[in-house]
């Protein structure tokens, strides 16, 4: 009776957690900013990484236990490589709209020397 009930919280939380993992995924895919779209990606990995624990819960397995804590890993080092290119491809855009204010600043000056 006990462990039946106890499965049947373990199946219980596993559902809420594909349902948050879902949540996530939308998140990731409407976010309006590219920091809430890596918050999200973050958060999926993170619940992706309890789902795994309680399957090995119910499973009774200590060895899907290492499988999260690997999960966990690659999820923390793809959110530093997303960062990262973002960060990348920031700067570049950054650096080409100094260039066009600094053009348009330099046309300005010459347009107004030339009519004095």
């Amino acid at each position: 009776m006990a462990e039946t009930i106890y499965n049947s919280f373990v199946i219980l939380m596993l559902i809420v957690l594909a349902i948050v993992i879902f949540g996530y995924f939308i998140r990731t895919v409407l976010g309006p900013h590219f920091s809430d779209r890596i918050l999200a990606v973050n958060s999926i990995s993170t619940v992706v990484m309890l789902f795994i624990s309680f399957i090995a819960v119910l499973q009774g397995e200590n060895y899907i236990v290492d499988m999260a804590v690997i999960y966990a890993v690659l999820g923390f080092v793809s959110v530093i490589i997303l960062c990262k290119s973002y960060l990348r491809s920031h700067k570049k855009d950054r650096a080409n709209d100094l260039k066009n204010i600094k053009d348009q600043v330099d046309k300005t000056k010459e347009e107004a020397e030339e009519n004095d």
